[in-house]
């Protein structure tokens, strides 16, 4: 994971005002360096080739451009040739920045940016620059925050600051994508991902890509959040996970508006992934699961147990004793939009036997497949013992 630019932008966002170079705010910083008289006229031979180079964040007062202000775009010029990541100016001495300068900076795409509160001090600036730099660098940084932020699920000052944690530049609106490893191997080639770099590209600056629960979690913000924006981040996930040799299937959250919901986004995430884990799709949205819905939240609650036991738990007592499968065949009767002939072609028997099946039900639980207000009955205790396994799963 990499801080970037705009990381720098957003964490100092009323410190700090971007002049020109918008196009370079995906540049990563490795580290923070000091431009004080390297580049004056006589002694440039012996610092040029030392002090500054690619992924530098270059923090600068320009004292010695006091008389001469053409060093300004000369500095400009040099930095964009080494790869610097950005030239953050504390402009102490008032110095009117030529038009050059900023020409060329959003020319090369270099972020040109002017320290706008005095009380913003470069040592300051090196050492917190320096901090998220190493965090993020850290393989296991992403589990450790997410996970946090699960935990404060409810406390919407916790969720964004752990949020901001993870990306200081995320918008409000996003969406969370999550795809399993389904075996050892792929999971070990995840747990690699962690230590490597990102390409940050593929997603872009106000988005996360990130190891998570031997899985992949994709968190796609945006000003305005469109359809198209996110099947272009289901199909940058599977990508990414092409890869990585690794494949299964992806769910995807509901868009949420607000950075204070990402723990929420990112469980619905990881049930609508679970559950097209079950159902064999490619792709499941959190939205196609219906009254799982409602009922995934609160599933586990004794309440919830105890009305779904009562009616799933002598179903399956049954077939265990008699070798039958009456639960399965409600439960693809049910999966089938309850259609008798669908539910016969999914188990591979005739309409007839499913037919069978589900009348056996009234005798065994005392619930009627028939009877509507019976057959919603028998319809929520399924959903919650569905939403209980994907829960525990």
């Amino acid at each position: 994971m990499h801080f970037t630019v705009s990381d720098f932008l957003n964490t100092h966002e009323h410190q700090v005002r971007l002049l020109a170079g918008q196009g370079g705010l995906a540049r990563p910083v490795s580290e923070v360096g000091i431009l004080d008289y390297e580049l004056v006229p006589g002694l440039t031979s012996r610092y040029q080739r030392n002090n500054f180079y690619e992924g530098q964040l270059v923090l600068s007062t320009f004292l010695y451009a006091r008389e001469s202000p053409y060093l300004i775009t000369e500095a400009v010029r040099y930095l964009a040739s080494v790869g610097a990541s950005g030239l953050v100016i504390k402009n102490v001495f008032h110095l009117e920045l030529p038009d050059a300068a900023l020409r060329f900076a959003n020319a090369r795409n270099l972020p040109l940016m002017v320290v706008s509160d005095e009380e913003l001090f470069f040592d300051q600036v090196i050492i917190d620059v320096g901090l998220r730099v190493r965090e993020l660098s850290d393989s296991s940084f992403a589990q450790r925050t997410i996970d946090a932020l699960l935990r404060t699920e409810g406390d919407s000052t916790g969720v964004r600051t752990h949020a901001l944690r993870l990306n200081p530049s995320f918008e409000e609106e996003h969406v969370a994508l999550f795809a399993q490893a389904s075996d050892e191997y792929a999971q070990d080639v995840v747990a690699a991902f962690g230590s490597r770099d990102v390409d940050d590209a593929r997603v872009g600056v106000r988005s996360l890509l990130c190891p998570f629960d031997e899985g992949l979690l994709l968190v796609v913000s945006a000003d305005v959040l469109t359809d198209a924006r996110v099947d272009e981040a289901a199909d940058a996930l599977r990508a990414e996970m092409l890869a990585l040799g690794m494949s299964g299937p992806i769910g995807v959250s509901l868009a949420h508006r607000s950075l204070d919901e990402l723990g929420q986004a990112i469980l619905e995430a990881i049930h609508a992934q679970r559950m097209a884990q079950r159902s064999g799709h490619d792709l499941v949205r959190y939205e196609a699961l219906g009254v799982l819905r409602a009922v995934l939240p609160h599933a586990t609650s004794d309440a919830m147990q105890r009305f779904s036991g009562a009616i799933t738990g002598p179903l399956r007592d049954f077939d265990a004793e008699n070798n039958a499968q009456v639960t399965r065949t409600l439960e693809a009767y049910l999966e089938c939009g309850r259609s008798v002939g669908d539910a016969a072609v999914r188990l591979g028997t005739h309409p007839n036997t499913v037919r069978y099946r589900l009348g056996q039900i009234a005798g065994i639980c005392g619930l009627d497949w028939r009877v509507p207000e019976q057959m919603e009955q028998l319809s929520l205790a399924c959903a919650i013992e569905l939403a209980a396994q994907i829960q525990w799963s």
